[in-house]
């Protein structure tokens, strides 16, 4: 069972990108990935019987989606109302409500929320206000101060019980490289040092790897687009009835919960994480795995055969990882552990093209759910190897290089904490042996 479930950033209209060489059945399964994602947030909501579907971040925008996707998107949001799940789309402002309103054909069920106007909602017994973080108020004033719903305002009855705030970051502009100026510039859920006020649920969806503090809820989005983001994909469920008195810095165990079953689709079981209230110690808030497209590096050691050779021991690794048949399709990175030996890295470059070919002849997408991307030697090998280059290289000429190079990244990674020189070093000694 739960109350309500959120979705984040499930961006329906926004395709995803294909890696490069992509065999036909991994370009449809990045495709379709938004929408499945989306329809597992859709089945939990059915399954647990919430009584609404909390959208915010990008879900939908109006003015880019074609009338397919707004009218697929407005049988689901009908199909949930049929069953008794409300659907509240928190959005930036009134004018974002009439044109998703608009394009959707206003389906019964659908309603707003926005910074100005919070919604007040029955749910289960208890009076629920839902909030958005997203405004200036929040900024200035903290959210504390957010206004109350009209229905609080504007009658005699008591006090919402619960207050649930959403908010999001702007990391899509920067993650996916788009010019847009963010509309809020919010990076973080609070101030530093702050809390959520007393009484209030607070859910913050990033894309982002970011640490909140106790009390916020984070949720990554539905499906992520790059393996750089903070997780797969995942929707939150929340049963308000178990929600207890939340004490800061206090350590939660940790208890599985299983994800929705699609009757005819291709979705599984899977484990996900959920935090239990402190008050009667049953799960309040949970994680459900949405992700149909999941990223993984595979790191191997390196081998001095031939390119069939080191596609036999990849395959070898690939059909160990026992990905589910039904379950999200893993897009492998083969990182080649060379022990900081430049002439094994130099191997593994000349021998990689070879060696993809030869595993994507045994790749079958309909029985195998893993495709291996890129094969390369190892960026991110221990430092210790990059200096040990500095006296091992065969010319004079590339030691003293390398001596300097590997006292600059050094440098750099100790001030910065980035890997990106460490990845530029190694490329430049491979260019630098390799002439």
């Amino acid at each position: 069972m739960a109350d309500i479930v959120f979705a984040f950033d499930a961006a329906l209209d926004r395709p995803m990108p294909v890696p490069a060489t992509a065999p036909a059945d991994v370009v449809d399964a990045f495709a379709a990935a938004p929408w499945e994602a989306f329809e597992v947030a859709v089945t939990t909501a059915r399954q647990a019987r919430a009584a609404a579907l909390v959208l915010f971040g990008s879900t939908l925008d109006p003015l880019r989606a074609s009338p397919a996707q707004a009218a697929r998107l407005r049988g689901m949001i009908t199909a949930l109302t049929a069953e008794g799940c409300l659907t509240v789309w928190v959005a930036d402002d009134a004018t974002d409500c009439a044109n998703i309103a608009r394009a959707l054909a206003e389906p019964t069920g659908l309603s707003f929320v926005t910074p100005a106007a919070p919604q007040r909602l029955d749910i289960r017994g208890l009076s629920v206000e839902i909030c958005s973080a997203r405004g200036p108020v929040v900024a200035t004033t903290g959210v504390g101060q957010l206004v109350p719903s009209f229905a609080s305002a504007h009658s005699s009855l008591l006090p919402a019980q619960r207050r649930i705030v959403v908010g999001w970051d702007d990391a899509w502009s920067s993650i996916h490289a788009e010019g847009a100026a963010p509309l809020h510039g919010l990076h973080a859920p609070l101030a530093t040092g702050a809390g959520p006020a007393s009484g209030t649920f607070f859910v913050w969806g990033s894309r982002r790897v970011q640490a909140v503090p106790a009390g916020v809820h984070p949720l990554p989005a539905l499906q992520a687009r790059l393996a750089s983001e903070a997780a797969a994909g995942a929707c939150g469920a929340v049963t308000l009835t178990t929600l207890g008195p939340v004490t800061p810095g206090l350590p939660a165990p940790l208890h599985p919960l299983t994800a929705p079953s699609l009757a005819s689709g291709p979705i599984g079981s899977q484990a996900a994480l959920g935090f239990p209230a402190v008050a009667d110690h049953r799960s309040a808030w949970r994680e459900v795995p949405t992700h149909r497209i999941t990223w993984r590096t595979l790191a191997l050691q390196s081998l001095a055969g031939n390119d069939e050779e080191l596609a036999t021991t990849i395959w070898g690794a690939l059909e160990a990882m026992t990905p589910d048949p039904t379950g999200p399709l893993h897009v492998v990175r083969v990182a080649i552990d060379c022990g900081g030996s430049l002439a094994r890295r130099i191997h593994v470059s000349e021998i990689s093209a070879e060696t993809m070919s030869r595993l994507r002849e045994l790749f079958d997408p309909r029985s195998f759910r893993v495709w291996c991307q890129e094969l390369e030697a190892d960026r991110n090998e221990p430092l210790g190897a990059l200096v040990r280059n500095a006296s091992s290289s065969a010319s004079g000429t590339t030691a003293s290089f390398a001596s300097l190079l590997a006292e600059k990244v050094l440098d750099g990674e100790k001030h910065a904490g980035a890997s990106g020189p460490r990845e530029a070093a190694w490329v430049a000694l491979e260019l630098m042996e390799s002439t």
